[in-house]
């Protein structure tokens, strides 16, 4: 262990590192080759051995020197800086394996008539109960539940327009009383039910909203559009209070490209906010590649900022886009020149961050995921199998990460839908 260190410190003094490092090298490897009476005298045993030992302590400290996390502040907040590569620090798991559990495939005769054609997600409460989210059902309900296992159990979020029906879904969220939070961006309320389906409170909201989620402060995050001139042509990411009265404005998208007449870039925007371990996580391609991070209160804590290669907008895509401006002349779609630097994120209850890219993954039907520690750090990149619908105009895909379980929803060949429980583990 200690010869290694020494060559070193010799290859440090050939680039300049200084006689010091040479001369040390050169004791330490005379120190260790003879005993110590052979080679110096009685009176300078002591000195030799001080500096031998001082020169062990500095290989130590040499060896244990972590690589540093590039950082900067702006404006009083940090700033993340990472590169195409993970980071390297000592003691962070970088290898995500990941197993099948159960697998839910909706061609089988036990699950076809559900109703179920086009899953959009899926979400798990503590028990490891599975719900499975239609956002565009055409059948009577919206969400399926099913036992870790598989087993069907009930479906949930009836079609309707009274108290506790639903008429869309734009977000469901499992909260940690296993309560289900669902946004009805169709009949602008958020409902809340206990994990068999019953209603236990309705709250309206005062004006469009879409893809709310409640906090656990009592507020709510949402996205809405213009309430007048001065925000013509932008979406907002907004906090609201209980009376979904808004108290705070996170973030902006400019929707000004996005109108009739103009060319409109392809069908895909990544405009995306996810909530977890008490940390509100917002993504905008107009920003880059860069992630903001707030707490509860719309505090903004931390930049994550990465370095990118982009991706050439597919073949497929192109076909996609093509396809929808035919059936919609008025859009004005055209092909986008490259895709957006990520799709979607997820978090797991570490509080690790995925984002979801569009580079290939190492099989066909596979994506490579930007893995994030808690502070930010890149420390892994992964392939994870595709999930959601890709290509459904300015649809994000999502998965979920939840009991140390990875979900994703997916489509055979034949397009029939399944959805498969991964365990994860990271080392």
């Amino acid at each position: 262990m200690i010869a290694p260190c020494i060559d070193d410190l010799g290859k440090r003094a050939e680039k300049g590192g200084g006689g010091e490092s040479e001369a040390l090298r050169k004791g330490l490897l005379s120190f260790i080759e003879k005993p110590i009476l052979e080679s110096y005298p009685e009176e300078g045993i002591m000195k030799r051995v001080f500096c031998f030992l001082v020169g062990i302590s500095f290989l130590v400290s040499c060896g244990a020197k972590q690589p540093k996390v590039d950082k900067v502040i702006e404006d009083g907040v940090e700033v993340v800086l990472n590169h195409l590569e993970p980071y390297v620090l000592k003691g962070q798991p970088s290898r995500l394996v990941i197993n099948e559990e159960t697998r839910i495939d909706f061609e089988k005769a036990e699950y076809s008539g559900l109703g179920l054609k086009e899953p959009d997600y899926a979400d798990a409460d503590s028990q490891g109960n599975i719900y499975v989210v239609e956002q565009y059902s055409d059948s009577e309900f919206f969400i399926y539940k099913f036992s870790s296992t598989g087993g069907f159990i009930k479906r949930l979020g009836k079609k309707g327009q009274g108290p506790g029906e639903l008429q869309g879904i734009s977000s469901l969220v499992v909260n940690e009383n296993d309560h289900i939070l669902i946004s009805d961006r169709s009949a602008g309320k958020v409902v809340e039910f206990d994990a068999e389906g019953n209603l236990i409170n309705e709250t309206k909201v005062r004006y469009v909203v879409q893809e709310v989620v409640p906090l656990e402060n009592g507020n709510y995050i949402g996205r809405r559009t213009a309430k007048d001139s001065s925000e013509s042509r932008k979406w907002f990411v907004c906090l609201f209070n209980a009376d979904f009265e808004e108290v705070k404005k996170l973030d902006s998208f400019d929707m000004s490209a996005y109108v009739p007449g103009k060319p409109t870039p392809g069908t895909i925007i990544s405009f995306y906010w996810r909530v977890a371990n008490g940390k509100i996580y917002i993504g905008n391609e107009q920003r880059g590649y860069e992630l903001w991070v707030y707490d509860l209160e719309g505090n903004l804590l931390r930049k994550i900022r990465k370095e990118y290669k982009p991706v050439p907008y597919p073949e497929e895509f192109k076909k996609q886009t093509e396809a929808l401006a035919a059936r919609q002349p008025a859009m004005n779609l055209v092909p986008r020149q490259d895709m957006p630097p990520f799709n979607s994120f997820f978090p797991d209850d570490e509080g690790r961050l995925y984002v979801m890219t569009y580079e290939q993954g190492t099989n066909q039907d596979e994506y490579i995921h930007d893995v994030f520690s808690k502070d930010g750090v890149l420390v892994a990149r992964v392939s994870l199998g595709k999930y959601g619908i890709m290509g459904r105009a300015l649809n994000h895909l999502r998965a979920t990460a939840t009991n140390g379980n990875f979900y994703r929803v997916a489509f055979k060949e034949n397009g029939y839908p399944e959805l498969i429980v991964y365990r994860m583990a990271w080392n």
